[in-house]
């Protein structure tokens, strides 16, 4: 069998996590939500999201590819102007991050949620710093909408 590719000039990069219970969900909001076909965007997929570029002292290898790599994409493509974030509830390599970095993982905030959404935010600070290219940055929770956890919401944050 033979296949196509795509000749493509990606607007975006989307980094999201790798969880398989969520890549449905992350497809269908890209493609309907973010208006992103595939060849439009470079998409990232790696466990726990950006988790690893909030944490560049305790997962230095961890940081240090997803930073590298960032930095290819954007050097390669100056098509790219926009960089969507998103980390997702119950996520298992964020819980993996807190068991393994202990206390002072949530030292300054109450809960997981709030410490994935401050990463979001850090992460796209961190990105910004990489290229003199001028990126639309967007930044995305992925929350369950039902007590089955069989759905989820995607909220913007600010």
């Amino acid at each position: 069998m033979i296949y196509d590719i795509i000749d493509a000039a990606p607007e975006a990069i989307v980094v999201h996590c790798s969880d398989p219970r969520f890549q449905r969900a992350f497809a269908e909001f890209i493609h309907n939500e973010l208006k992103l076909q595939d060849g439009s965007y470079i998409p990232l997929v790696i466990s726990g999201g950006v988790g690893s570029l909030a944490e560049p002292l305790k997962l230095p290898k961890e940081f240090r590819f997803m930073k590298e790599r960032l930095r290819m994409f954007l050097e390669r493509f100056e098509s790219i102007h926009r960089l969507i974030l998103i980390n997702h509830e119950d996520c298992r390599h964020y819980e993996w991050l807190q068991s393994y970095i202990g206390k002072l993982f949530l030292q300054r905030f109450q809960n997981l949620t709030e410490r994935q959404q401050a990463d979001l935010k850090k992460a796209a600070q961190g990105i910004l710093t990489l290229t003199s290219l001028k990126l639309d940055v967007e930044l995305y929770y992925a929350r369950f909408a039902d007590a089955r956890k069989s759905q989820v919401v995607f909220e913007q944050v600010g």
